[in-house]
């Protein structure tokens, strides 16, 4: 049978349609790749979890005297020693302060800017340290993420660290206020260094550091008067006394104003 050039305009079209429904170049249904281009779309924002105090385990009270000169007043978990340690504002321990789980409260001037972290502003914070995580090539097993606590934004990651050469599950919470970043970071044993280890390290530790960082007032916030008074000298120490040697400290020689006169000698009487 002859083959005309219609009948052949009509083969071709629908052999062009056929193809063009099972999916084009790829071979993939174009609504396929669509959707996966929309999961791979992040929304800033509409994710954050929020974790209330009434959610979380029982502090102790607070520290005898505001941390970080007066700015900041923190709870150790319940039934946990603080200690004093180089490098920290504070060392919070279950057991003794060489074991774990552990907790450091640290702080320093902030080097991502001296804005308060809120949640419109959380994501710019949470890029700055996923860069400095990776920059100093930091072992990270969760990325940065804001997390909201009592109403505050920190943002929080999971990094893998070695203590004695076993592995151990870092839980860091950080934030921006008054032109200081707090980090507050929980240390846990982990059996190994697989995935399933070291998330079950940070379960078992995570709503103590919760907490921790819900029930912290910062006192000397911007513009805002303090949320609790320091601590006078005369009243006692609620909290546990800390187990390391304070420093001595060597007497101060005085001044010559201050020295007390010497005795002069007896003058003899002439007869």
């Amino acid at each position: 049978m002859r083959i005309t050039a219609l009948h052949l305009m009509v083969v071709t079209g629908i052999a062009l349609f056929w193809l063009s429904g099972c999916g084009g170049e790829n071979g993939e249904p174009p609504s396929a790749r669509v959707q996966d281009a929309e999961s791979d779309a992040e929304t800033p924002g509409s994710e954050i979890k929020h974790y209330d105090i009434a959610d979380l385990p029982p502090v102790d009270e607070p520290l005898q005297r505001p941390l970080d000169g007066g700015r900041l007043a923190i709870c150790p978990p319940a039934d946990w020693g603080f200690f004093s340690q180089a490098h920290y504002l504070v060392v919070f321990a279950k057991g003794k302060v060489s074991e774990l789980p552990r907790m450091t409260v640290a702080a320093i001037d902030s080097p991502y800017g001296s804005e308060d972290t809120t949640e419109d502003n959380a994501q710019a914070l949470t890029k700055n340290i996923q860069q400095k995580l990776a920059k100093d090539k930091k072992n990270i097993r969760e990325k940065p993420k804001p997390v909201i606590l009592a109403g505050r934004v920190w943002v929080r990651h999971v990094r893998q660290v070695s203590q004695g050469g076993s592995p151990c599950a870092v839980q860091s919470l950080q934030m921006v206020r008054d032109g200081r970043l707090y980090s507050l970071e929980m240390f846990s044993a982990a059996k190994d260094d697989s995935p399933a280890s070291l998330a079950a390290a940070v379960s078992k530790d995570r709503d103590t550091a919760y907490t921790v960082a819900a029930n912290a007032k910062f006192t000397k916030e911007a513009g805002a008067s303090p949320d609790a008074p320091a601590a006078t000298e005369d009243k006692p120490s609620e909290s546990k006394p800390a187990e390391t040697t304070p420093a001595e400290t060597k007497p101060v020689a005085p001044s010559a104003a201050e020295k007390p006169a010497e005795p002069k000698p007896a003058e003899k009487k002439t007869e």
